[in-house]
């Protein structure tokens, strides 16, 4: 079938959804969008070069593109932040990740259509339920963030909306290697400290989200769903 530059059209949909996932050409949310694609007649996945949500000019020049389009699913999902001390982090980076991790997410909300019965999916982390100190800006922008989309589900609710925050704490992606060979450290040797033994594949997150659209479930509104095998020590 016919494929236009930054919407795919697929074959053998299940729903006839249609779809955005930010940040769906690598790590969880390429997971998602492989997952999901059957699901889809029209799915739309960035990359950076297409959307950089730490640039707002970026983020304002994709919601004109797709303003009269309606969705009835958004997957919000961006890398992370630098890992910096906290007297490391100046002005400029500040700015740049609150766009990324809060701001950019906030417009496409407020100004991208989305369908009655929709979805928005907001992929956070579990430093939320448990700030880390060695990661600040991720740790409060995030937290900030999941404190306004908690607030949207309210809001939404007369369309019924489902706002469901997936918060993954080790994944087994890219990010993570990089990080454990920062520190000198080894996948398996990471993987003994954790509850299962074992670091979650991207791909568990990516048939979450198409088990929850491919079944229409209406239960989760408003909820963070820790995708951390037991890492969590709070309630």
């Amino acid at each position: 079938m016919e494929e236009k530059k930054n919407l795919k059209y697929q074959g053998g949909c299940l729903n006839n959804m249609k779809v955005l996932v930010t940040g769906g050409t690598s790590g969880i949310g390429k997971s998602i969008y492989d997952n999901i694609k059957s699901l889809c007649t029209e799915i739309v996945k960035t990359s950076r070069k297409e959307l950089d949500t730490s640039s707002i000019d970026s983020t304002n020049k994709f919601i004109k593109k797709y303003k009269d389009m309606k969705f009835d699913a958004l997957i919000l999902n961006t890398g992370g932040p630098p890992d910096l001390k906290f007297e490391e982090i100046s002005n400029e980076i500040w700015l740049e990740n609150f766009n990324k991790l809060f701001l950019s997410f906030a417009n496409l909300i407020k100004e991208l259509k989305i369908n009655k019965d929709g979805y928005i999916f907001l992929i956070s982390s579990f430093i939320i339920k448990e700030p880390d100190d060695t990661l600040i800006m991720s740790s409060s922008l995030r937290s900030g963030f999941v404190s306004l989309f908690k607030s949207l589900s309210k809001l939404h609710s007369k369309n019924k909306i489902s706002f469901i925050n997936l918060a993954p704490g080790p994944i087994m992606t890219k990010r993570l290697e990089n990080l454990l060979k920062n520190e000198n450290e080894t996948i398996e040797n990471f993987s003994k400290n954790l509850p299962h033994g074992r670091v979650p594949e991207p791909s568990e997150l990516g048939l979450f989200v198409k088990f929850v659209l491919e079944n229409k479930i209406k239960a989760f509104n408003g909820v963070t769903i820790p995708f951390d095998s037991g890492l969590l020590k709070g309630l």
